[in-house]
Order: C-alpha cells, then sequence, then structure tokens
C-alpha cells in the first residue's frame, strides 16, 4: 500500500542521513556517491508515490495534515538541494510540478496553483510523464472547488490536449463534463459522460474506477430528472455491476433504482431495491437512510402491506435525525395502528 511505501521511505531516508551525521572520518568519494544514488532513489520513489497517491488514489483532493506536510518539506527541501547542486535529475519541469504537488501536501493552494500554471505555460516537453495534462486538471479541480466552473471547464478542456491515453482522456472528459453538469447545461454533460464512458476500459492503464463510476451515476441522475426512467434503469444498474455493494455509491444506484420501480408501480421490485439498500448501508443514520426508511413505508402501503411498513415508519418517529417528511411519516403510521 502507499502508505505503508511511504512511510518505510521516510524511515530509510531519516537512517541515511543519521548515519551521515554520525560518520567521524571523510567518507570516500565512491561511498560518498552510492549514500547520494541512495538518498536520490528514495526520494524520488516518494515524490511519485505522493503524486499517484494524489493523481490517482485521491483524485486530487489532499488535506494537508501534519504528516503531509512533513512529506511536503522533505520533497521541497530535496528539490532545493539537487538545485543548489545544479543536478540533472531532474528537469526544471518537474521540478516545478513536483515543488506544486508538494505545496498542495503542505496546504499552499495559492503556491500550487502558480506553480502548475507555470508548468502548463512551459514549452519543455513532458511526453513520458504527462505533466501538462495533469497540471491542468489539478489547475481545473482547484477552479472547481472554488466554484469557478466556467474556468474549471476551460482548463479541463485545455488538459485535453494532452492526454495520451484513452482512459486518460476519458477521466479528461468526464471532468469537463462534471463542469457542465455544474454550470446547469446537462445536454452537454450527458454528452460528454456518454463519450467518456466509450473510452473507459478497465483492462487498460490509467483506468480510473471513481470518475468512471461518477460518469454512470451522473447519466442515471439526469436521465432520472428528465423521467426517462428506462435509461435511467440502466445506468444505474451498471453501478451496481461496478462498486463495492458497501460503498455509497451502491445505496445511492438502489435508492435511485426503488423510485424508479415505485414511479413504474413496479412495488415489489422497488421494496426489494430499496430494502437491499438499507440492508448493505455500513454509515451512520443520516437523512438519506431515513427517508429510504420513508420510501420502504411508502412502498409497502402500495402493497397493502401496512404491517411491513409500520417497523419503517416506527424507526422514522424515534430518529433523531432532521427529516422534512418526519410529521408526514407520524401521521401515516397513526392511520395504521
Amino acid at each position: 500500500m502507499p502508505e505503508t511505501r511511504i512511510k518505510t521511505l521516510v524511515d530509510q531516508r531519516v537512517a541515511l542521513e543519521s548515519r551521515l551525521k554520525n560518520e567521524t572520518s571523510e567518507l570516500s568519494d565512491s561511498r560518498a556517491t552510492q549514500n547520494d544514488s541512495q538518498r536520490i532513489a528514495i526520494m524520488l520513489e516518494m515524490m511519485r508515490i505522493l503524486e499517484n497517491r494524489l493523481v490517482y488514489l485521491h483524485n486530487f483532493v489532499v488535506d494537508a495534515t501534519t504528516d503531509n506536510r512533513i512529506l511536503a518539506q522533505l520533497v521541497t527541501r530535496f528539490i532545493d538541494q539537487l538545485a543548489a547542486e545544479r543536478s540533472t535529475v531532474l528537469t526544471k519541469l518537474e521540478a516545478t510540478y513536483y515543488r506544486s504537488v508538494a505545496s498542495l501536501y503542505a496546504g499552499e493552494i495559492a503556491t500550487a496553483r502558480s506553480g502548475f500554471t507555470e508548468a502548463c505555460a512551459s514549452e519543455e516537453s513532458d511526453e513520458a510523464n504527462d505533466i501538462k495534462y495533469k497540471s491542468y486538471v489539478i489547475l481545473g479541480h482547484l477552479s472547481h472547488e472554488e466554484r469557478d466552473y466556467a474556468k474549471a471547464k476551460q482548463l479541463h478542456e485545455q488538459s485535453l490536449r494532452y492526454s495520451q491515453n484513452a482512459n486518460v482522456t476519458a477521466q479528461a472528459l468526464a471532468l469537463k463534463a462534471l463542469n457542465s453538469y455544474a454550470l446547469g447545461d446537462s445536454d452537454e454533460a450527458l454528452h460528454l459522460f456518454q463519450e467518456s464512458l466509450q473510452l473507459f476500459d478497465a483492462g487498460q492503464p490509467f483506468f480510473n474506477s471513481y470518475f468512471f463510476r461518477n460518469a454512470l451515476l451522473f447519466c442515471g441522475a439526469i436521465h432520472f430528472d428528465r423521467r426517462d426512467l428506462a435509461k435511467a434503469e440502466e445506468y444505474y444498474l451498471r453501478v451496481l455491476d461496478s462498486v463495492e455493494q458497501h460503498s455509497y455509491d451502491f445505496f445511492d444506484a438502489l435508492t435511485h433504482l426503488g423510485r424508479i420501480y415505485y414511479a413504474q408501480q413496479r412495488y415489489d421490485d422497488a421494496a426489494a431495491a430499496f430494502e437491499k439498500a438499507v440492508q448493505t448501508h455500513r454509515f451512520s443514520e443520516n437523512e438519506y437512510l431515513v427517508d429510504t426508511w420513508f420510501w420502504i413505508a411508502r412502498t409497502h402501503l402500495k402493497r397493502n402491506e401496512p404491517q411491513q411498513a409500520r417497523p419503517y415508519l416506527e424507526k422514522i418517529a424515534a430518529s433523531d435525525v432532521k427529516y422534512e417528511k418526519k410529521p408526514q411519516a407520524v401521521e401515516m403510521l397513526q392511520k395504521i395502528a
């Protein structure tokens, strides 16, 4: 796992530094070279793991925890040392990019944005590492977080010029689609999400399951909002085949399927979908869970099974969760008492 490997690398780096400080005699040239090579190898692997964690595991979101700030300091200090030594281990573009990644880990957003912008403007080739693609994507994510969706969309569109892989292009399309949706253009969002789904390939490198299932969920949601229930059902069923059973996405897809079946008067199917959602739910009691209890109760009442509806209405009445339909649930409970 990346977290374990990072800790191992930090421990190795600390041990190496301590050993060098405790040397009582001068190092031979060959030994000094060996130690320097070891230090560089450790730091390069750490930097790449931190980048992969940011881009592929955490989907461009990182918290500036104490540990992350320490890791950022190690990376920044290492890059400064390389620059002071006029080392060619990193190109100027790579140094700029990894400094920016470290700035994100340190919570220095303005510094990170400046660095990624500089990387995007660089005329240096980066075909091997997709640095410009990732820099545009991260800048787009930062703009999206600030709710500047138009700028985020523009940045994600620019990233498409540098994507060299079908899964990478699919991710960029999905990001652009997300901003189109946020801007209220559901037609363009649907088109872009569908285009991304045609490119995603789980059997090829750089497949990102997070953006794949997000594309499925948004396609389902757009069709659901348009009352194209048959299309919405197709996408939500694909979600069930693509995510863990105890994930929120699995719960979300099941509850939407329940609503689809309810609207189609397929009450047995609706009850089964809602109840499976509740059974697989592993989160604390919240408004979404309470709302699902309400849908289950309504569905059982439609099936003329008031006694099966009762336990769910009682749960809603007893819940401490703030729920706008609680008075309605209490009223329904009184009617079947």
